[in-house]
């Protein structure tokens, strides 16, 4: 069993710790022009590419996807509760003294979770091509509403529906989900040229978001510790309660089951700071839950892996 763990986990650490130990150097490295072929390019293709290549049903698909919605709900009213309480204010912003952080922020980091560097690769490795493509319908919910109420919930000026929709539209994986639903629903084959064209562009993206996520930790500056753990236990722990109530709720069973608990249980997404940085919204503190919530998945998740495997 131990073995089996770390085959699993050895290869999320070893290319982390790449991308860590890069960032601490002097060597550059050109995270904007990764993050954008790997979002732009090699994220769409590895979307179609994995539903393409693996037998999966369209009811497993879209179970996966409705409890990916019903965590990311769960967690949000969660996240609103623990603000007011842990805060004493609401959404609107900081604490009497300003020293525990912005609501927007550190909300948006116990909702979206790290579903795409940290999961993916962990679904592929514990449960094979099946969870990989079942933990890319968990990905992509949890991406459509970072990209669109999360970047509502953080921005400082009104952002309307129409021009959420236009900023929708010019993501190459909005295209991609719309082409893996037609793939899925009508049980459809891509022609071999395509798939091995989308399989090409698709083998960057796992090992370029595991050493992106390395860079992106290591150069963190992080403050308000006991915060950080408060709200890093919220996201992990508040993920896997509702996780569990999703599955029991829709009565999900076997590598779609083990697929949402563990892209639940995911650390707080280092996008979550980028957005806190672009819109001026307290990001040590969203840098503090970050941190603390990546260590502790690397607890949890061993313990989780260990009861679903």
């Amino acid at each position: 069993m131990l073995l089996e763990l770390w085959n699993v986990i050895a290869p999320v650490l070893i290319c982390t710790a790449i991308g860590f130990f890069w960032g601490r150097s002097s060597t550059p490295y050109a995270a904007e022009f990764v993050s954008r072929a790997v979002m732009n390019i090699g994220a769409p293709c590895l979307v179609v590419s994995a539903i393409s290549q693996v037998e999966i049903s369209g009811q497993d698909f879209a179970q996966v996807a409705l409890a990916a919605l019903l965590v990311f709900i769960g967690t949000a009213v969660l996240g609103v509760v623990a603000i007011r309480l842990f805060i004493g204010k609401s959404l609107g912003g900081n604490s009497v003294d300003g020293s525990d952080g912005d609501g927007r922020s550190l909300l948006s980091a116990v909702v979206f979770p790290n579903n795409g560097n940290m999961g993916l690769p962990l679904c592929l490795f514990a449960f094979g091509e099946q969870g990989l493509a079942l933990g890319l319908s968990f990905f992509l919910v949890q991406m459509t509403a970072l990209m669109t109420a999360g970047i509502a919930l953080m921005s400082r000026a009104s952002t309307g529906l129409r021009a959420i929709s236009a900023d929708l539209a010019k993501q190459p994986l909005i295209y991609a989900i719309i082409i893996t639903l037609w793939l899925v629903g009508s049980g459809t084959r891509l022609p071999l040229w395509i798939d091995s064209t989308l399989e090409l562009l698709a083998g960057f993206t796992i090992p370029l978001m595991l050493i992106t996520l390395g860079v992106s930790l290591s150069n963190l500056t992080t403050t308000g510790w006991w915060r950080s753990i408060v709200f890093s236990t919220l996201r992990i722990g508040g993920g896997l309660v509702f996780a569990w109530i999703a599955v029991s709720l829709l009565g999900i069973t076997g590598t779609a089951r083990n697929v949402v608990l563990l892209q639940a249980i995911m650390p707080a997404a280092v996008f979550n700071y980028l957005l806190a940085l672009k819109f001026d919204r307290d990001p040590n503190a969203v840098a503090g839950v970050v941190v603390a919530s990546t260590i502790m998945a690397l607890l949890a998740v061993p313990l989780l892996l260990t009861f679903l495997l």
